[in-house]
């Protein structure tokens, strides 16, 4: 056996402490280094200059578009929304193009939409027959933003790049480009493409650009299904950008939709692209041109550009093939392989695991019974650490309720609070470890780390074969890292004099085989840390992001996870009561500055919502809000709050209690509900009744509803088209841009049974009022009632 001195002795082995210290600060270092690459990487590009060359894509040229189009509201149906129609139209003239306008009345069941549509479209020819390459963006906002980013930018994007395209040799591909109308409002332009517009049946490739903030790097989240060519295309003509496949695991498994959705589910290959940060600016008077990060939109405008110009040239008759793994990596790009390899990898793996396994049990420095006991362990750290940072963060809100007005979920200073829970969590994890090690060995917990990451991979590879890339890469390198550890530690650590390493292999002898010669374990192993912190960096922050604080507990998992694999790295750093210390304080410091930046200023404005309903009906009108809380703006509209107020009569039993305050109706008129039909239809099986309406808003509101309350309807068709065939408990219908025209709509219910059909008309800004308008501290709320003027009609049919 070979005897080691102890750390206490003052001999020839002094100098070996004050090496510790420097190696633990050089490889500090080294890890600060990477989790700022991985943060690098998801920065936006500096935006170009003026005089960038044509042929390339200048932001400050397309700024002169987004000052255009993003300088006020444009909803569908609005005179806004005509102007910036015309002044697309006049841009692609003043390209030498031949733009034309879809006007479309398109009716769209799953959505529940309806409406009067006006898309921008234009053609430049290629030189080659075959499917064209489509250019997607929206042109309409919603009414309580500018949408300068959402999604003027993009917009703007697009037409720079068609001019820069245009001082290039012609493509091969005819490049179509169709500007949408009333995404916003139930994807409506592009459902009208895709149904009624010749040109959509020759498109091979459609791409989609879209924002849910004002800045941020762009990031491709979306894939058609069979994205191999797709994939390996973006690799090629755009590498440096964020995207990985377990966004569109994810993605096409949630609710969420962008006019893509109507591409994908006609069957046309696509790929979707946004920047999602600045969430507080989404939909709101934030979204203004002076606000947009001008390098996210050299970012989307490189990446369009690229695209188009690969895209552009390869034929795209026949685009589908096996879906690829890809996920970005600082520096390397967009790395990707055919999802088929997933389950060969994890035979590695496991073999790799196993091995590992054999070798601590060969050597006595492993009881299997306490890698389990390490597993489960790790487990409830990982959940435990999750849900208490969940519960911090409802406690924060319990001391700053001003966070709960944000309807998006995020806070001016939410940049704080992730720095907050990454640093206390790194303190409370290395806590709890200390105390594991009372009991457990640490490579017996570290075992147990990977065999959870292991499950991780297992079940990612079943049910989400694209995420499967987040825990094979790290766990690989980790038991490639462990292994070779296992082989020589003894001699690597009379060589290296790694306390850590002597906790992590703790048995007596040396290994079977002799002492080795390897010298560089501190090296390995911070090269074995390397892929996780490349990886988890991006994703943790992504995750923050778009989660919001408010899923925090959910963001914590993939950081404890990163913690628990990176085990052997913390070990051989050391200074834990250090680091212990020093995380906790940072958090501290953290959530000390969010509390303190937690007010509203005019530049952080606070969001609250006040809109006006009168129901011509029921002869009553109301100041409404549906804030959880009045703020010193809207409480000046509810003299004398009490209770928040259920009023079915006007938008139905299931909408949510509001503040209501009694006001004086105003001249307005009310949405008329004309009956052209009633009558009785008679089937082996029931008795019903079908009724024919005209609808329409004498006043030319933007937006209508209408609801048939009291009665399922069994089917229904709306101006001529199919809405629904199956039986509908609560039918309801939303229609926009019906300026002048009526909507017809023909239902059938059951005999007998009395019901009534409302019918809600909306227009955009409050009534002129005598109190005052909102300071610059105030915003209006984006939600779809916020800042309306709403009139309520209904008859009875008995």
């Amino acid at each position: 056996m070979t005897k080691h001195p102890t750390p206490t002795m003052l001999n020839e082995h002094q100098p070996l402490q004050k090496t510790k210290s420097t190696q633990a600060i050089i490889f500090l270092v080294g890890v600060l280094a990477l989790v700022g690459i991985g943060l690098f990487h998801t920065l936006p590009p500096t935006p170009s200059s003026f005089s960038a060359p044509t042929s390339a894509f200048s932001s400050v040229r397309a700024m002169l578009h987004v000052r255009q189009i993003g300088s006020q509201p444009h909803p569908t149906g609005s005179r806004e929304n005509a102007e910036v129609r015309q002044y697309l139209v006049a841009q692609l003239k003043g390209l030498g193009l031949a733009p034309e306008i879809q006007s479309a009345l398109v009716v769209y069941p799953q959505k529940k939409h309806a409406g009067r549509i006006h898309n921008v479209l234009v053609r430049i020819p290629g030189t080659k027959p075959g499917k064209a390459l489509l250019l997607v963006a929206h042109y309409d906002s919603v009414h309580t933003g500018s949408g300068a980013a959402d999604d003027g930018a993009s917009v703007a994007a697009i037409l720079e790049t068609l001019r820069a395209i245009k001082t290039q040799p012609a493509l091969q591909n005819d490049l179509l480009t169709i500007f949408t109308d009333s995404e916003e409002t139930g994807l409506l332009g592009a459902e009208a493409f895709v149904r009624q517009h010749p040109w959509a049946k020759n498109i091979g490739l459609a791409l989609n650009f879209e924002y849910r903030g004002n800045r941020g790097a762009f990031m491709m989240f979306e894939t058609s299904q069979g994205n191999g060519k797709l994939i390996e295309g973006l690799a090629t003509a755009a590498p440096f950008l964020l995207a990985n496949s377990m966004m569109y695991e994810v993605y096409k498994r949630l609710p969420n939709d962008t006019d893509m959705s109507v591409f994908i589910q006609a069957g046309i290959p696509g790929m979707n692209f946004a920047a999602i940060e600045g969430h507080t600016h989404y939909h709101t008077q934030l979204d203004r041109p002076e606000l947009l990060d001008q390098g996210s939109l050299q970012h989307e405008g490189d990446i369009m550009l690229a695209l188009v110009k690969y895209f552009g040239n390869l034929p795209l008759n026949d685009l589908k093939s096996t879906d690829r793994v890809y996920f970005d990596v600082p520096g390397l790009g967009l790395l990707n392989y055919p999802v088929g390899w997933v389950m060969p990898l994890n035979g590695i793996v496991l073999l790799l695991f196993a091995t590992a396994i054999t070798l601590g049990l060969r050597t006595k420095t492993v009881r299997v019974g306490r890698v389990v006991s390490g597993a489960i362990v790790f487990l409830f750290i990982l959940f435990g650490l999750a849900m208490a940072s969940h519960f911090l963060w409802l406690s924060i809100c319990q001391l700053h309720p001003e966070y709960e007005s944000f309807v998006q979920g995020d806070t001016y200073n939410s940049h704080w609070y992730l720095l907050a829970f990454v640093f206390l969590n790194i303190g409370l994890f290395r806590i709890l470890q200390a105390y594991l090690y009372k009991w457990l060995r640490l490579i017996e917990f570290i075992l147990g780390v990977m065999a959870c990451w292991l499950l991780l991979l297992v079940v990612s590879s079943l049910w989400l074969p694209g995420a499967s890339f987040l825990f094979f890469w790290p766990l690989v390198a980790m038991i490639l890292v462990v292994g070779i550890l296992f082989i020589n530690p003894f001699s690597l650590r009379e060589k290296v004099g790694m306390r850590g390493l002597e906790s992590i292999f703790p048995h007596p002898s040396p290994l079977p085989g002799g002492e080795g010669t390897f010298q560089g374990s501190p090296i390995v192993i911070f090269l074995g840390s390397i892929p996780g912190i490349l990886l988890f960096t991006p994703l943790i922050r992504g995750l923050f992001i778009g989660l919001t604080p408010q899923m925090i507990g959910v963001v914590i998992v993939p950081l404890v996870l990163l913690l628990g694999l990176l085990t052997p790295l913390l070990e051989m750093i050391g200074q834990r009561k250090y680091l212990i210390g020093l995380s906790l304080l940072l958090g501290a410091v953290a959530l000390a500055i969010g509390s303190f930046t937690s007010g509203f200023d005019a530049n952080h404005p606070r969001q609250n919502t006040l809109f006006y309903v009168l129901s011509s009906s029921g002869q009553r009108a109301f100041w409404l809000s549906t804030d959880k809380q009045l703020d010193e703006w809207t409480s000046a509209f509810f003299a004398s709050p009490q209770a928040k107020q259920h009023l079915p009569e006007l938008f139905g039993d299931n909408f949510p209690a509001m503040w209501a305050a009694p006001v004086p109706m105003l001249a307005l008129q009310s949405p008329t509900i004309e009956t052209l039909e009633d009558s009785a239809l008679s089937d082996k099986n029931s008795d019903k009744r079908k009724i024919r309406i005209r609808v329409k808003s004498p006043r030319h509101a933007p937006k209508l509803k209408v609801t048939v309350e009291g009665a399922d309807v069994l089917h229904s068709t709306v101006a001529g088209q199919l809405f629904s065939e199956s039986l509908q408990p609560h039918w309801s219908l939303d229609s926009v841009g019906l300026i002048d025209e009526d909507l017809i709509i023909e239902f059938m219910v059951k005999a007998g049974i009395p019901f009534k059909v409302k019918a809600i008309d909306f227009s955009y800004g409050l009534p002129a009022t005598t109190l005052n308008p909102r300071t610059s501290f105030i915003i209006s709320k984006p939600s779809e009632f916020s800042d309306t003027t709403a009139v309520v009609n209904f008859i009875y049919y008995r």
